[in-house]
């Protein structure tokens, strides 16, 4: 009984340790680790987001802000939203060169950060993206500040205070009201 006893857990051992290399776990894991080199993601500076381009999907915006779009108010505010996305894109388009320009000078600069380490031209790329894109940041703002006055006329208090809190998210400010 006991040889049948010893037997029988010296093949399960056996048979653990061909199936799950218990001795060598530890190296394999070091292998393992040392043949997947991780590569420093590529730099994709997002320049519409830098600078405050939104395209709302109107359905989406809509069902945040509890309006439903079969209704009057619905309508008009698809309207509204609609003719933003037209200016918006028109405007996109426009000055395509100066958005893709800019973001060309940043993503090469990350790229030689890190090649490099230097940062010392930081300062003066920041300078001259500011300058870029100055013009574009006044004329969204402007365009904002529109669409805001609209919608603030058209939706209720509890439906504007959802349609900001969805602008939010979208890492959209709406300037606040002077008084």
């Amino acid at each position: 009984m006991k040889k049948l006893l010893l037997i029988i857990i010296l093949f399960c051992t056996v048979t653990a340790h061909a199936q799950y290399g218990y001795g060598n776990s530890q190296s394999n894991r070091q292998n393992q680790m040392m043949q997947t080199q991780q590569k420093a993601p590529e730099p994709d500076f997002n320049i519409e987001r830098y600078v405050g381009i939104v395209i709302y999907d109107i359905e989406k915006a809509a069902k945040k802000s509890s309006i439903k779009l079969s209704s009057k108010e619905g309508q008009e505010f698809s309207k509204v939203l609609t003719k933003y996305n037209k200016d918006i894109k028109d405007f996109t388009r426009i000055n395509t060169f100066v958005l893709r320009s800019t973001k060309d000078m940043v993503d090469n600069f990350q790229k030689e950060v890190i090649k490099t380490g230097d940062r010392s031209s930081q300062k003066k790329v920041m300078t001259t993206m500011a300058e870029n894109l100055k013009p574009i940041s006044e004329i969204l703002k402007k365009e904002d500040k529109q669409l805001d006055a609209t919608l603030k006329d058209l939706l209720s208090e509890k439906q504007y205070k959802k349609w900001i809190k969805y602008n939010r998210k979208m890492y959209k400010i709406f300037p606040k009201e002077e008084e």
